[in-house]
């Protein structure tokens, strides 16, 4: 099985959350990235769609 691909859009940097404005991943599963096995990868991937919907708590901006 191939190996699930970053989802990194190159626009890297953290809101208040610690969570990445493009991909909505945390620093901790960046790096841990290449780490993770595809099973792993899409727990990740799961719970970073959900960020999308969450407010930075800092400013309560909406992120979609």
């Amino acid at each position: 099985m191939k190996d699930i691909e970053s989802p990194c859009i190159k626009i890297c940097r953290q809101d208040s959350n610690d969570v990445c404005f493009g991909c909505r991943r945390t620093s901790e599963e960046i790096g841990n990235w290449s780490l993770y096995t595809n099973n792993e990868k899409k727990a990740v991937l799961k719970k970073a769609s959900e960020r999308r919907n969450a407010a930075d708590t800092s400013t309560a901006t909406f992120f979609r």
